[in-house]
C-alpha cells in the first residue's frame, strides 16, 4: 500500500512538473508571438508613416509642375486632389483584394505556419 501511494506521489509531482513546463512554454511561445507582431506593426507604422511623406511631398511637386504647366496658381493642387480622390476611391473599391486578403495571408503565415516549421 505505501508503494502505492508513493507511486501516486511521484506520479503528482511528474504532473505537476510536466504542467508547469507546458505553462512556461506556452508563455515563452505566446511571448514571442506578440514580440514578433508588435515588431511588425512597429515596421508598418514606421513604413507608412514614411511613405506619406513621400507622397505628400511628391503631391507638391506635383502640383507646382502642374500650376506652371497650366499656367494657373490653382489647377495644379486641383489636379493632385482629384487624383489623390481618384486612388482613395479605387483603393476603396478594391480593399478586400488588395488589402484584406494579403493581410490575412500573411498573419496566417505569421501566426501559424511559423509552428509547422519549428515542428519539422
Amino acid at each position: 500500500m505505501e508503494k502505492i501511494t508513493e507511486q501516486f506521489s511521484q506520479l503528482k509531482e511528474l504532473l505537476i512538473e510536466y504542467f508547469d513546463s507546458n505553462v512556461d512554454y506556452y508563455k515563452f511561445a505566446g511571448f514571442e508571438k506578440l514580440m514578433r507582431l508588435v515588431i511588425a506593426i512597429t515596421f508598418a507604422a514606421i513604413f507608412f508613416v514614411l511613405l506619406m511623406l513621400v507622397l505628400i511631398l511628391l503631391g507638391f511637386a506635383a502640383s507646382i509642375w502642374l500650376n506652371s504647366i497650366l499656367e494657373n496658381s490653382v489647377g495644379g493642387y486641383l489636379c493632385v486632389a482629384l487624383f489623390y480622390l481618384f486612388l482613395l476611391l479605387f483603393i476603396y473599391l478594391l480593399r478586400r483584394p488588395l488589402i484584406e486578403r494579403p493581410m490575412i495571408k500573411y498573419f496566417q503565415r505569421f501566426l501559424l505556419l511559423d509552428e509547422n516549421k519549428k515542428d519539422d
